[in-house]
């Protein structure tokens, strides 16, 4: 018999992180001083990604009902909407790094999340099993923390450069074939969703476009969105245009009306409108305040 899903999981949100100085990151430390108790996460999802970098320590992790054994050196990634726990030895080490997607796309680079093997929750696994040829690895970890916890004025750019770094590296060590395994039915629909509106964003705009390209219903594909992320459809399609819309702001130099047509607004007003409404600021503004270019 096959084996249901957790139905009523936690879903954990990346607008509980409490630094409002850094837009959608946060890397915590694991010291390894856990007050003498073992670390212990129940069963939740998250409408972010989350990687765990474990310099020490062993343990349990389950992501999408496959458990997986913590060991030292070792890297898990974790996309939204899949299911995980945890259970780590109390000496356990390392660091955690919750971020959402909006935060890395924001860089002026041609790199989708997607391409990176790891986060192909869809087929390939979710883990890699550092060693001495990948001992470049950490430094950048200890670095991300140290940037992190700074005072310094372009704290978001210098994440986000070396956040790249540290997917690069752990794109080369991973090392895993394709998974045997099959994913979880939701973890599948979301990663297609994903990509979907990805390469779609710009011309299907609404929730029946998308669920015409998946091949199910418009209420099915909404309530699978609620129960992974405790999002809709039309929220993930609205992320993506506001982060496509900020990257052009802040790294090119075309005008408004120019980004309002790239995007797939026939009206401009329209575009600044939706701009203003999830930012609470005018597209001028927001480039003039951020202004990179």
């Amino acid at each position: 018999m096959r084996k249901k899903e957790f139905i009523d999981l936690p879903i954990k949100s990346i607008d509980n992180i409490l630094n409002k100085d850094i837009s959608k990151f946060e890397i915590e430390q694991l010291t390894g001083d856990n007050n003498g108790e073992q670390i212990i996460v129940e069963p939740h999802r998250h409408d972010f990604y989350h990687i765990m970098y474990i310099k020490n320590g062993i343990g349990k992790h389950s992501i999408d009902f496959k458990t997986y054994d913590i060991e030292p050196n070792m890297m898990f990634f974790v996309s939204p909407g899949q299911v995980h726990s945890l259970e780590t030895s109390i000496d356990t080490e390392g660091y955690v790094i919750s971020f959402d997607s909006g935060f890395y796309h924001l860089s002026d680079n041609f790199q989708k999340l997607l391409d990176y093997p790891f986060f192909h929750s869809i087929s390939n696994l979710p883990v890699i099993h550092l060693n001495e040829i990948n001992n470049k690895i950490q430094p950048v970890w200890d670095e991300l923390y140290e940037e992190y916890n700074s005072k310094t004025t372009d704290k978001n750019n210098m994440l986000r450069a070396l956040f790249e770094v540290l997917l690069i590296r752990a794109s080369r060590a991973y090392e895993k074939p394709i998974e045997s395994v099959k994913p979880a039915y939701l973890t599948y629909q979301l990663r297609k969703l994903e990509t979907l509106i990805d390469v779609h964003f710009k011309e299907y705009k609404l929730l029946n476009d998308y669920a015409d390209l998946m091949h199910i219903s418009p209420r099915h594909l909404n309530s699978l969105c609620k129960k992974a992320l405790n999002k809709t459809v039309m929220s993930l399609i609205h992320e993506r245009t506001l982060t496509e819309a900020k990257r052009l702001l802040l790294f090119t130099k075309n005008s408004v009306t120019e980004i309002a047509i790239e995007l797939g607004f026939t009206d401009t007003s329209y575009f600044m409108r939706f701009f203003k409404k999830h930012t609470s600021l005018t597209a001028d503004t927001y480039r003039n305040q951020n202004n990179i270019v």
